[in-house]
């Protein structure tokens, strides 16, 4: 966004008719359309503490201005985010042969020769919710919905989760095979959240993306009659042990739905075995889980999946264990891949959000130091799930941005070269969820007024995902006193260079970077705010 994007036609911010919002305990209404000059549509939150959504229509979206026309060693370009003012708002700064605030300023120094891992990307989830409300938006509205979050003009999200089958964040509970005791699953078939919702959206996707996506898969129960406890839903393990007929059957399940998406024309890059497989010990679990712990997993992988998936010509997909919380770290990965037998199968470690907070990052650092040669990926985090978060979906709440901010951060700076979100899309209540499990979400969908609200979550996200494309590295940078920022740098495949800084104290800090072959990049980072810097 900047001075180049286009304002929101006057009729749409004066005469746009939206009518009442729903006043449910789950979604905190809005209130006072305000249009910005970044090319923002404000429309501002109630309740304590919250500030703006920015508001998409079919009429009008706001997009994120380019940062090519900069002259590079000489100038560099600046995108900031803060509570109370613009959404990646872009400025162009000369760079100095001196520091600006050499007495008030924290100066970082990058040096581009150590370096860390190499970055994947950032995404999002096409679950079934997802799918369901953004076709339920026009044509012109869902297009520019998709572009904020896929294209040149949005964050360029390059990568995907895509359930196999039905999730908490589905109308109902269904597999794809759910004839009892059809072990050669003659009756597996997409069900119409695939061919009506998800494989249109990712070919979509697909086609407004500069680059390839990477999809991964993940299921998140195998049909009920294959499980102990006769049902999706709740606490249960596949009947039998690994190399047995349930677990060549689950096996020819991944194979099959490889196989029925590949006919529809999307491939995928990697899978991961089993969604939170811890859940599965949980008896009266509130929706579908299936426990596969780390010796299971192991098994299953050598004697059942690894074979039979390399067999149908799928040898080349990156496989990803865990993917659970943290805390299963580095244990879950000890067990699993010191078996030889194993490790050519593998490529990666899958982690959820949900308990970081507590969690320390060390668990990061000692699984890298062990087992370098695997990536880790953030696969899943959504705000609005525990009771002390407040509302479900709080519209305008630039605290449950920084919280992404400050997670993708901390991953990244631990060795984590990946982060995916949840659900692309969900509506005012922060569903459909047939069990009533409503979480916010970065897009927030209102299908009756045919608009959809950019969260701060959102842009918070497109500060790492538009400006750190895949192949980019992690490299050092450190500050030269104490400071409140949290930071990280890395340079671009293209060779220009990227850090980003989330200040959130109430003051503007004042800094400097310094990179030994350009000189010195002077700013105040904003109250409240998050700033990525490109030169």
């Amino acid at each position: 966004m900047g001075a180049s994007v286009p304002q929101a036609p006057r009729s749409y911010a004066t005469d746009h008719a939206w009518g009442p919002f729903p006043r449910t305990r789950q979604t905190s209404v809005l209130s006072a359309l305000v249009l910005g000059a970044s090319g923002c549509v404000k429309k501002y939150g109630t309740g304590n503490n919250v500030t703006f959504v920015c508001v998409c229509s079919a009429d009008y979206c706001d997009s994120v201005e380019d940062f090519d026309d900069y002259v590079p060693g000489r100038h560099f370009v600046v995108y900031t985010s803060s509570k109370w003012a613009g959404r990646l708002v872009k400025q162009v700064f000369s760079i100095g042969n001196l520091p600006q605030y050499p007495g008030t300023g924290v100066t970082f120094t990058v040096n581009k020769r150590t370096k860390y891992q190499e970055i994947l990307g950032f995404g999002g989830s096409f679950s079934d919710s997802a799918g369901i409300n953004i076709m339920a938006l026009s044509e012109t509205t869902r297009e520019n919905l998709m572009k904020s979050y896929f294209s040149a003009e949005g964050i360029e999200y390059n990568m995907a989760r895509v359930p196999m089958a039905s999730t908490d964040f589905s109308t109902h509970e269904y597999s794809y095979d759910d004839v009892d005791g059809d072990f050669d699953l003659e009756n597996f078939a997409l069900t119409q959240e695939d061919l009506s919702y998800k494989i249109p959206l990712i070919k979509e996707a697909m086609s407004l993306s500069p680059t390839p996506i990477k999809l991964f898969a993940s299921p998140w129960s195998a049909p009920g009659w294959m499980k102990t406890n006769g049902r999706m839903k709740g606490g249960g393990r596949l009947f039998g042990d690994p190399g047995g007929q349930h677990y060549k059957t689950w096996a020819h399940y991944f194979a099959r739905f490889l196989e029925e998406y590949e006919k529809q024309g999307v491939t995928f890059w990697s899978l991961t075995l089993q969604n939170e497989p811890s859940a599965g010990l949980v008896p009266m679990y509130d929706f579908q889980c299936m426990y596969l712990g780390p010796n299971i997993s192991k098994e299953f992988i050598k004697q059942d999946l690894g074979p039979t998936l390399a067999a149908r010509g799928y040898g080349d997909l990156k496989y990803m264990i865990l993917d659970d919380q943290r805390w299963l770290l580095p244990q879950w990965a000890r067990s699993v891949l010191s078996d030889p037998e194993v490790t050519p199968y593998v490529n990666g470690i899958a982690l959820h959000w949900y308990y970081d907070r507590i969690i320390s990052t060390r668990r990061l650092r000692e699984t890298h130091d062990e087992f370098p040669d695997y990536f880790m990926l953030n696969s899943e985090a959504c705000a609005g799930v525990f009771f002390f978060e407040g509302d479900d979906v709080i519209l305008g709440s630039w605290e449950r941005g920084e919280l992404y901010s400050q997670d993708i951060l901390e991953d990244l700076n631990n060795w984590v070269g990946a982060w995916v979100d949840w659900n692309l899309a969900l509506d005012l209540q922060g569903g459909p969820n047939w069990v009533g499990n409503f979480v916010d979400s970065p897009i927030i969908v209102d299908s009756v007024n045919d608009v959809f609200y950019k969260q701060p979550m959102f842009y918070h996200l497109g500060h790492f995902s538009k400006f750190v494309p895949p192949g980019s590295v992690r490299v050092e940078m450190t500050a030269g006193r104490p400071t409140r920022l949290q930071y990280i740098a890395f340079q671009r495949p293209d060779g220009k260079m990227v850090a980003i800084f989330l200040n959130k104290t109430e003051r503007t800090i004042q800094m400097q970077i310094f990179d030994v072959s350009v000189g010195f990049l002077s700013m105040e980072v904003s109250a409240r705010g998050i700033q990525t810097y490109i030169w």
